[in-house]
């Protein structure tokens, strides 16, 4: 059984596999961290996640909604009737490790480009 099949099947998973089959979709952080802020119209992520098509952020918030990171509600309150999408307490539980993943990228990624750029010159990589 491969890893992946272990981690949605519940074969003894290991929890970082369970973590990044979760949140593997290219865009769920993008999303996640822009519901962080508040909850957002369906208009207003498409606009902020850069690139994003219609498709995939439908495709990307029902998977995290089947999830339990996000839910969606009607917003009445506007002449036109809108979904808004916002992070349920579940979702508002990663807030903390991910700026965790964050503060980790703004102090080693330089590192890491390093380390690249050094592999890529012993490998001969142009």
């Amino acid at each position: 059984m491969t890893s992946r099949t272990a981690a949605m099947t519940g074969d003894h998973p290991r929890p970082a596999e369970l973590l990044v089959h979760l949140l593997a979709g290219r865009w769920t952080l993008a999303i996640l961290a822009e519901l962080a802020t508040g909850s957002r119209r369906y208009q207003h992520l498409h606009d902020n996640v850069e690139g994003i098509a219609h498709k995939v952020l439908t495709d990307t918030l029902r998977r995290a909604e089947r999830d339990g990171l996000v839910t969606r509600h009607i917003d009445t309150g506007h002449i036109e009737t809108a979904t808004l999408y916002e992070l349920t307490p579940l979702g508002r539980s990663l807030e903390e490790p991910l700026a965790a993943f964050d503060r980790w990228v703004e102090v080693n990624w330089g590192r890491v480009e390093a380390a690249r750029r050094d592999w890529d010159r012993r490998a001969g990589q142009p």
